[in-house]
This record gives C-alpha cells, sequence and structure tokens, in this order.
C-alpha cells in the first residue's frame, strides 16, 4: 500500500477533527478575517457568529471521527484494491464536509435570519 494514499485519505478527517476541537474550546473573534466559518449572517450578528461556531465546530468533530473511522475499515478491508478506491474516499469526504456547511447555514438561516 503506498504511504501518499494513505495520508491523503486521513487529511481531510484530520483537519476537520482538529479544527472542530479547535473551534469548540477557542473559536475564533468576531469579525476575525482567516480560518472563520463567515457568511453574510454571522458577519451582520455575532450571536449568529459564535452559534455557527460551536455548532460547525461540534458537527466537525464527529464528521471527522465518523469518516477517520469509515476509511480506516474500509482500507483494512479492501487494502488489496487501495489504490482503485483511495480518491472515492477523499471525494465522500469532501461531500460530508460540503454537508455539514449547508447544515450549519441552514440551522443559521432559521434561528437568525429573520432578524434584520
Amino acid at each position: 500500500m503506498n504511504l501518499f494514499y494513505l495520508i491523503a485519505d486521513f487529511i481531510a478527517p484530520a483537519a476537520m477533527l482538529l479544527v472542530g476541537i479547535w473551534w469548540r474550546l477557542s473559536p475564533p473573534a468576531y469579525g476575525k478575517n482567516g480560518l472563520a466559518y463567515s457568511t453574510e449572517l454571522t458577519r451582520k450578528n455575532p450571536d449568529a457568529w459564535a452559534a455557527a461556531h460551536r455548532h460547525c465546530g461540534k458537527l466537525w468533530v464527529r464528521i471527522g471521527i465518523i469518516s477517520a473511522a469509515a476509511s480506516g475499515i474500509l482500507i483494512a478491508l479492501f487494502s488489496d484494491h487501495h489504490s482503485a478506491f483511495w480518491m472515492w474516499l477523499i471525494v465522500g469526504q469532501m461531500v460530508l464536509f460540503c454537508v455539514s456547511v449547508f447544515m450549519v447555514d441552514l440551522l443559521l438561516k432559521t434561528q437568525f435570519g429573520n432578524e434584520k
């Protein structure tokens, strides 16, 4: 098994897990540039900013653990064919990442969307 494939399969889950833990322990300051969940709604409302990072951090920790475990199990079960499906693991992880962003955005719109 190629070490590159193995590392590539665990970069996204590890990043989501680390950023999720970081945001749960110390979310970025309101309006800060850089690594932050910054949308039009979160830039207008400090409460939405805090809620976005709290929910996103919680969700990313869970998704990071689940996708790392699923990737590890699939790699262990199909180690002979890992070079054929490693890219599909990464695609699946990115789909989970995008879905999580849409879920947090939907949650924020239901909680803070009608405020002006």
